[in-house]
């Protein structure tokens, strides 16, 4: 008898483990989305940023349609002086430096 409730509170005891890994499984996928989510907040945020910034520097510019401005974008980074200035300031931007 004494065996047989050794058994059961093993059982209970298996069950109550098998509960708090399942728990600890469900806290790790919300934690999961949770910085997910952040991470596109954050990328939507600098788009944003980045859209209005082409959009204060050039208001003719705002009144592309998609197409057309992803085209001039196309056309616009494809000069080579427009190239050299990306490639420097992302030098200067992997050097730590903000100019």
């Amino acid at each position: 008898m004494e065996n047989k409730k050794t058994t059961l509170e093993q059982l209970e005891a298996a069950r109550l483990k098998t509960q708090q890994y399942e728990h600890k499984i469900q806290l790790l996928q919300n934690r999961k989305k949770h910085l997910e989510k952040k991470a596109d907040k954050q990328r939507t945020h600098h788009l944003c940023n980045m859209g209005g910034a082409i959009q204060s520097i050039s208001k003719e510019a705002d009144a592309l349609t998609r197409v057309e401005f992803y085209s001039l974008m196309e056309q616009v980074f494809a000069l080579s002086a427009v190239q050299e200035l990306v490639a420097e300031a992302m030098q200067n931007h992997q050097a730590g430096g903000e100019s």
